[in-house]
């Protein structure tokens, strides 16, 4: 599948034990930057928002004889498919959440100050958190003789650096505005989350590059104390500064957000039984499933695909380290197909051979493996090595200072696929005289680009820039992209960069903001 060994793959990326046995096992993925956690004592545990493939958890209840006594979720996620239902089919464990969701699957509503029972030492408390969605739930551990709070899940309230954002749920409801759960998440983080005592440790669903939050630190854990001396969203006492605080500078969410709420809400089929239905195509049979209403989701590394693709596909990397870990030229795989493949297209796997599964899987986990029509068998070799059509082109090494005004000179234009927030950042800033095209609006945004010219593009550490080139391309563009990103591929040559602000043309701008308008989705 990668990279990884399978004992590196189901392990927990971080353990606390306290010295009274109270154990905290967290799951992260940084593909889809998610935190899951199983909490133990004496030999009862819970899993917090767990992710759809549910086998890591299967391992450590057995491999350490643990009683699944339920499953909390803070809410109904939007950017990954929960395993809530696989979890309560295998195991018979209860799931618990607020209130306030509006969950369709068998479950236990909790209201504020609930508790649930994890040993003769320990309980866990509802607190309603709504902000980020109406029904959201900060669960908190504490000590049953005390009612003292030892640690918060925090979901997508509280981030270490950063609250959830507001502008998810609009699609689903369309009162529910940013500003309306801005002012529901300022009244939980003063009320609520500040009521627990500084020493608190704090355990959020994400950490940095989920598109959840803004502004969310690296650090997967931290305590209260700390994050009301560091995190800006508790530092504003005013509602209305707070409100504006929240509502600015939010990045366009990915499509595939309404779709995998939907599927939260419901609950989810097995993931093994939808990956098993996915088959492996022969040439004959991959080329009779092509057309115009199919998109061919080539999962190999930029370079790979560079040197040989078929022609229209969409290169999307897995990358090496199995989405739990990502390497610097890595990326989040499933947000990035999520964001630019439509929920309900039709899709045609190529992948590393022995890779295929691994795609399929974690395009499950933000249900997405039910629209895979099957993926290429024995990979993209084959259909090189049976003289089948296909596309290359040449990635561009900056060689030198001067290399980029020489392009320039030639009459390439430079695109810089990062968020506006980052090509306009006073540290790194970006190319003097390139145009910012985010990779999230590129779809509609590229509509401004003239075809007669050629392009040449770029972000931090080549993985949207490979992403960018792949979708010009499709479209019919002469796109390229650097070698090594922006970092080390430009800055670490000198090459001239400015901090001005984003240049962006009319058109493109027009229509990236007609894309990220909200459609009413009914549930």
């Amino acid at each position: 599948m990668s990279n990884l060994p399978d004992d590196q793959i189901l392990k927990p990326t971080k353990t606390l034990k306290l010295e009274d046995g109270l154990t905290l096992y967290t799951f992260y993925l940084e593909c889809l930057a998610h935190g899951s956690y199983m909490v133990c004592h004496e030999g009862n545990c819970f899993i917090v928002d767990p992710r759809r493939d549910i086998g890591i958890y299967s391992k450590y209840l057995q491999d350490h004889n643990l009683k699944l006594k339920g499953v909390l979720e803070s809410h109904l996620h939007a950017d990954f498919v929960s395993g809530h239902m696989e979890l309560h089919k295998r195991y018979g464990a209860t799931i618990f959440i607020g209130e306030d969701a509006g969950a369709q699957f068998p479950h236990y509503p909790c209201g504020d100050g609930e508790m649930l029972l994890l040993s003769s030492k320990y309980a866990i408390r509802a607190m309603p958190t709504p902000g980020h969605t109406p029904g959201c739930v900060t669960w908190v551990v504490v000590e049953r003789a005390t009612d003292k709070a030892v640690m918060a899940f925090t979901g997508d309230t509280l981030f270490v650096g950063g609250c959830g954002r507001p502008d998810l749920v609009g699609a689903l409801n369309p009162d529910l505005t940013p500003e309306v759960l801005s002012k529901m998440m300022f009244k939980s983080l003063r009320e609520k989350i500040l009521s627990l005592p500084d020493e608190c440790l704090v355990f959020p669903a994400h950490g940095p590059g989920s598109p959840c939050g803004k502004g969310i630190s690296a650090d997967l854990s931290s305590t209260i104390g700390k994050e009301k001396e560091t995190n800006p969203a508790l530092q504003i006492d005013d509602e209305q500064k707070f409100i504006e605080f929240n509502t600015a500078g939010l990045d366009t969410a990915p499509q595939y957000f309404p779709s995998a709420v939907m599927a939260n809400l419901k609950g989810a089929d097995d993931l093994d039984r939808e990956v098993e239905n996915v088959t492996s195509l022969s040439i004959s049979e991959f080329k009779a499933a092509m057309g115009d209403d199919v998109v061919i989701l080539d999962t190999r590394n930029a370079g790979p695909f560079a040197a040989g693709h078929i022609k229209g596909a969409l290169n999307i990397p897995l990358g090496l380290g199995g989405g739990v870990h990502l390497e610097y030229e890595d990326g989040n795989f499933a947000i990035w197909v999520g964001t630019l493949i439509a929920p309900k297209a039709k899709v045609l796997i190529i992948a590393e051979e022995g890779k295929g599964k691994e795609a399929i899987e974690r395009l499950g986990r933000i249900g997405y493996a039910q629209q895979i029509i099957g993926n290429l068998k024995s990979g993209m070799e084959t259909w090189i090595e049976a003289g089948e059509p296909v596309d290359k082109f040449d990635k561009i090494t900056v060689e030198s200072a001067d290399t980029i005004r020489q392009l320039q000179a030639k009459g390439y234009v430079i695109v810089d696929t990062r968020t506006s927030g980052e090509y306009s950042c006073v540290v790194r800033g970006h190319v003097k005289g390139s145009i910012n095209l985010p990779l999230a609006e590129l779809p509609q945004s590229c509509s401004a680009l003239d075809r007669d010219k050629k392009y040449v593009v770029y972000c931090l550490g080549g993985f949207r820039s490979a992403i960018a080139v792949s979708l010009l391309r499709q479209k019919g563009f002469d796109a390229v992209d650097f070698v090594g990103g922006y970092d080390r591929g430009i800055l670490a040559k000198g090459c001239e960069m400015t901090t001005a602000q984003p240049d962006v043309c009319d058109k493109a701008k027009a229509a990236a903001e007609e894309a990220s308008k909200p459609t009413t989705v009914s549930i």
